[in-house]
């Protein structure tokens, strides 16, 4: 609302502002054609020919369209690509810190043996209870687990490590939607959750009970296998059951940059902007659907 006063208030003149209209209107169809080829190509597979006419038809008729008013640009037509550029910094901003973050934890991740070695420590406790812990990547585990081990000095003695994976297809089949293996200690399992682009991203609902029926199968299909001998899976299931009636609690990192003195001048700026879009936005458990009281935000400074 804002910015539509100040360009009122800029220009006053109607024209300019219906020639930035004419511009806007003809890019939205000519983008619109460009993204609706790629999804037809790409998601809906259509064969080729029906994809070259549809392509060559619609991108010629408003190509001609837009390189008409392309003559408005000097005339108030540039409103819009001026608006485009601040979003599009912006876009670039979040979509910077969030590589930045990414080469982080790929680069600082923990893997099995690190983790059996923490948790060897006479001083860690695995602690009654389930324990659900977000992370971000699948080839290993997040380093905010090392630091909440450090510090808290415990981990409950079930303890999935969660990954949200978005797939290609509008819908995933509710026997497809959870994957879920073992990960070679007492207690921990790996878990991903699969989510089409149609599909509502919520953790409410019969959600740890889908975790707990497949961690079920799981060790049930083990001992089919002769990988797990029957007092071993009747262990397996009681602890599972037992962590569960001692309460759910879903971990996840809230992460921030430290951004030291040897930063480069492009890395503090666009970090810096970064934490800003980072500060103003909602925390991912209150948004997933999870309970307030089965919540923990673990914090940690990445070094940038």
């Amino acid at each position: 609302m804002i910015l539509c006063v100040a360009v009122i208030l800029i220009f006053g003149d109607g024209k300019d502002i219906g020639n930035a209209f004419g511009v806007v209107v003809s890019l939205v169809m000519l983008i619109t054609t460009v993204l609706l080829t790629l999804v037809m190509v790409m998601i809906w597979r259509t064969p080729p020919i029906l994809v070259s006419l549809y392509f060559i038809i619609f991108f010629v008729m408003e190509g001609v369209y837009v390189s008409a008013v392309f003559t408005k640009i000097p005339e108030g037509g540039w409103i819009p690509f001026a608006i485009s550029f601040i979003l599009a910094f912006i876009m670039f901003g979040w979509f910077y810190g969030r590589q930045r973050k990414m080469e982080y934890e790929l680069t600082h991740k923990i893997d099995l043996e690190r983790l059996q070695v923490l948790l060897s420590d006479p001083g860690v406790q695995r602690v009654p209870g389930l324990c659900f812990f977000y992370t971000n990547i699948q080839d290993g585990l997040t380093p905010i687990l090392g630091h909440y081990i450090k510090n808290m000095r415990s981990l409950h003695k079930v303890t999935v490590f969660t990954t949200l994976r978005y797939l290609l297809v509008p819908k995933v089949a509710p026997h497809e939607r959870v994957i879920i293996k073992k990960l070679g200690l007492k207690g921990v399992y790996g878990c991903v959750i699969q989510y089409g682009y149609a599909d509502s991203l919520s953790l409410e609902g019969d959600f740890v009970n889908q975790v707990t029926e497949s961690l079920r199968a799981l060790i049930h299909n083990g001992m089919e296998n002769a990988t797990v001998v029957p007092l071993q899976e009747e262990e397996d299931i009681r602890e599972m059951e037992e962590a569960r009636s001692a309460g759910v609690v879903h971990i996840r990192g809230k992460t921030r940059f430290y951004i030291g003195k040897n930063c480069g001048w492009f890395d503090r700026i666009m970090l810096i902007f970064y934490e800003v879009l980072h500060s103003n936005c909602r925390s991912a458990l209150p948004t997933l659907g999870v309970p307030l009281p089965q919540r923990i935000e673990v914090g940690m400074h990445y070094e940038a």
